[in-house]
C-alpha cells in the first residue's frame, strides 16, 4: 500500500523513527553538552541540592548553606549574644570546587542521574573577614562590659573566735580574656558550632588561687590545727586558758592568698618553721601571765601559833615554773592542736595556790622561843623545844619559808670542823635542816646563843623520829623570829633516849655480804664510835650490843 507521495506506509514509519532517533540523539548530545558546565540532577552536597547548577551556582549554593548559621555565646552571667555569618563575612572557601564537581561527571551518563541520587560529602574550609571579625568582637557586650567585677584570689580570712580560720572563696569576676575569646570564637566558627560557653572555654581572666587548691587548704588546715588548741591551767580558783583566741595572735597570716606563703609549698614550710620560732618567743610571753602564779621569793603573811600575824620575806618556798621546759611542752601540744587541762612543769611546787601557798600542813619554827610546832591539816600534832644555830652571823639559822628538800636515814653531816652522824636528816635550806642530836641532853631556853648548832635545828632523838615520819619532801618549813616570845622552857634528853640512837643504828646494820663491804665498813665504824662516845650509864641502854659485835666479827671474816 502506498501513500499519495508514492511511499509505502512501512517506509514512512522507518523514516519517522529515524527522524525521531536523530532528534533524540541530538537532544542527548545537546543535554550532554549542557552537563559539561552544569551539575547532573539529583546531585546533593551535604544534603543540599546543587542539581543543574553551574560552577558559580554551585559555590553560591554552598555558601547559601551559611545563611541560617548563627553562633550563640553564653556568658558567665548566663546571658547570650548572637553572631551571624554575615556579621563576620563568614564563607566557605570553594575556589575551583564547582569545576571539580562538574569535571568529575561523565556527561554521556546523564540520563542515569535522572533516577539516581549522587551525594558529595566534601568538607570545606571556612574563612571570615578579619576586620569584620575584630569589629564584632569589640562590639560584644561582654567585652564592652561597664559593670566590671575583677577576679580575686581565695584567701584565708582573719581568725574568728570559736570558728578559727576560714577560706574566703575566690571571686571569678567577669573580665574577658580577649585573646582567649577571639580564639574560642574563631575555633567555633571554623567548626560551625552552634553554641559556645565562654566560661567553660576559659574566656575569662581567672583568679590565681581557688578555695579548693591544696596550697591554701593545707595552710588553713595547718593554722586551724594550732587554733584548735585548748590548754587550761588551773591555779586554785583561777584559770588561764591558752586557746585559739591566744594562739592566733602569734601567727602572721596574709590577708590575701596571692603570696609566696601560699603559692610555694617549700617557702610555706620555711615560714612555718619561722612561725615556730616566733611561737616560742610569744609563748614565753604568754607564760609570763601563767607564771604570775609563781610564789617563790615572794612575801607571805603568816599567823603564828601565838596568834600574831607576821610577814615573811625570805625563803625559797613556793611555786616555781620551769619556763623553758614548759615552753617546749606547750609548743608540742599546740602544734598537735591538743585540748587538755594541764599542770605546768615546775622546778618546785607548793602545797596549794593562793596567798597562803604553804597550806595547812607545815613545820613552824619560832627561833626566838626555840620552840617548834608541826601542823597536819590545820591541827597541831607535835611541838618541841630545839636548839638552833649559834647566835653569830656565820651560824645563825635563817628566817623564811622553805620546803623539806628530802629525807634521809643514817646520814653524816660534814662541815669544816665537824663530821657528825645522825639518824634522821631533813634538810630544808641547803645544808640547814632538822635532825636528831644525841650529843645534847637539853633543848630550848637560850642554849643556842652560846652553844648553838651550825644553823641546823637540833632535836631530841624521839622528836626527830616523829617529825621524820610526819613530813614529806616539799613539806613547808616556816622559820621566824618574834620578839616577845622568848621562853625559858627546857626539854631534856635522857641517857636512854641518847642511847636509842645507837640501838636504832645497830638494828639497821643489815646483811653482812660482800656486795655491801665498802658501806659496811663506814657504818660499823660510825656505830662503834657512837657507842664508845656514850657514858657508862648510857651504854646500859644499848641492849643489842651483841648484834653489833656479831656484825663486826662477820665483817672481819669477809676480809
Amino acid at each position: 500500500m502506498k501513500t499519495k507521495d508514492g511511499l509505502s506506509v512501512g517506509k514512512k514509519l522507518i523514516i519517522a523513527i529515524a527522524v525521531i532517533a536523530v532528534i533524540l540523539l541530538a537532544a542527548y548530545f545537546i543535554i550532554a553538552i549542557y552537563f559539561k558546565s552544569h551539575v547532573f540532577p539529583n546531585t546533593y552536597i551535604q544534603n543540599v541540592s546543587i542539581s543543574w547548577k553551574s560552577e558559580d551556582g554551585i559555590e553560591k549554593k554552598i555558601n547559601s548553606m551559611l545563611d541560617d548559621y548563627t553562633l550563640t555565646l553564653i556568658t558567665r552571667e548566663d546571658e547570650t549574644e548572637i553572631i551571624n555569618c554575615a556579621d563576620v563575612g563568614l564563607k566557605y572557601i570553594t575556589d575551583g570546587y564547582g569545576e571539580e564537581v562538574i569535571s568529575a561527571q561523565h556527561v554521556l551518563t546523564w540520563p542515569a542521574h535522572l533516577f539516581k541520587k549522587a551525594e558529595f560529602t566534601s568538607e570545606f574550609d571556612i574563612e571570615y573577614d578579619e576586620k569584620l571579625f575584630d569589629d564584632v568582637i569589640n562590639g560584644l557586650k561582654c567585652v564592652q562590659n561597664t559593670d566590671v567585677v575583677q577576679p580575686e584570689d581565695a584567701y584565708i580570712a582573719d581568725y574568728v573566735s570559736g570558728e578559727g580560720y576560714k577560706i574566703v572563696p575566690e571571686v571569678l569576676g567577669n573580665v574577658i580574656d580577649k585573646d582567649a575569646l577571639k580564639k574560642t570564637i574563631s575555633d567555633a566558627l571554623m567548626n560551625m558550632d552552634k553554641e559556645v560557653n565562654l566560661d567553660e572555654k576559659k574566656c575569662y581572666i581567672e583568679p590565681e588561687i581557688y578555695s579548693t587548691d591544696d596550697s591554701i587548704t593545707e595552710k588553713a588546715a595547718y593554722l586551724n590545727k594550732f587554733t584548735d588548741t585548748r590548754i587550761v591551767y588551773t591555779f586554785g580558783e583561777d584559770e588561764v586558758v591558752v586557746d585559739g583566741d591566744v594562739v592566733h595572735e602569734w601567727m602572721n597570716v596574709s590577708k590575701k592568698g596571692k603570696d609566696t606563703f601560699v603559692k610555694h609549698k617549700f617557702l610555706f614550710r620555711i615560714l612555718l618553721t619561722t612561725f615556730c620560732l616566733l611561737f616560742r618567743y610569744f609563748y614565753v610571753q604568754c607564760l609570763q601571765k601563767v607564771s604570775k602564779y609563781d610564789t617563790i621569793f615572794r612575801s607571805r603573811k603568816f599567823v603564828t601559833t601565838s596568834g600574831k600575824e607576821i610577814t615573811l620575806n625570805e625563803g625559797d618556798y613556793g611555786w616555781w615554773m620551769n619556763r623553758t621546759a614548759e615552753t617546749e611542752e606547750l609548743i608540742k601540744l599546740v602544734k598537735k592542736g591538743k585540748q587538755e587541762n594541764r599542770k605546768p612543769v615546775y622546778f618546785q611546787e607548793a602545797e596549794q595556790y593562793g596567798a597562803n601557798d604553804y597550806g595547812n600542813t607545815y613545820v613552824e619554827i619560832n627561833l626566838t622561843a626555840q620552840h617548834l610546832y608541826v601542823y597536819k591539816d590545820g591541827s597541831k600534832v607535835l611541838e618541841s623545844d630545839f636548839v638552833s644555830g649559834k647566835n653569830t652571823p656565820d651560824r645563825r639559822t635563817p628566817s623564811g619559808v622553805y620546803g623539806i628538800t628530802y629525807k634521809e636515814r643514817d646520814a653524816t653531816l660534814v662541815g669544816e670542823d665537824y663530821e657528825t652522824p645522825v639518824s634522821y636528816w631533813m634538810p630544808f635550806n641547803k645544808n640547814v635542816g632538822l635532825h636528831d642530836a644525841i650529843w645534847r641532853n637539853k633543848f630550848g631556853s637560850n642554849f643556842y646563843k652560846a652553844g648553838g648548832s651550825h644553823g641546823c635545828i637540833n632535836l631530841p632523838f624521839y622528836v626527830a623520829e616523829k617529825i621524820y615520819n610526819m613530813v614529806e619532801k616539799g613539806t613547808p618549813v616556816i622559820c621566824y623570829e618574834l620578839a616577845g616570845t622568848e621562853s625559858s622552857s627546857v626539854t631534856s634528853q635522857g641517857d636512854k633516849e641518847i642511847a636509842q640512837f645507837v640501838v636504832d643504828a645497830i638494828d639497821r646494820i643489815g646483811d653482812i655480804v660482800p656486795s655491801r663491804k665498802a658501806a659496811l665498813e663506814k657504818t660499823l665504824k660510825r656505830i662503834r664510835d657512837s657507842y664508845n662516845g656514850l657514858t657508862s650509864n648510857q651504854r646500859k641502854y644499848v641492849t643489842n650490843l651483841n648484834k653489833l659485835e656479831k656484825a663486826e666479827k662477820d665483817f672481819k671474816e669477809l676480809k
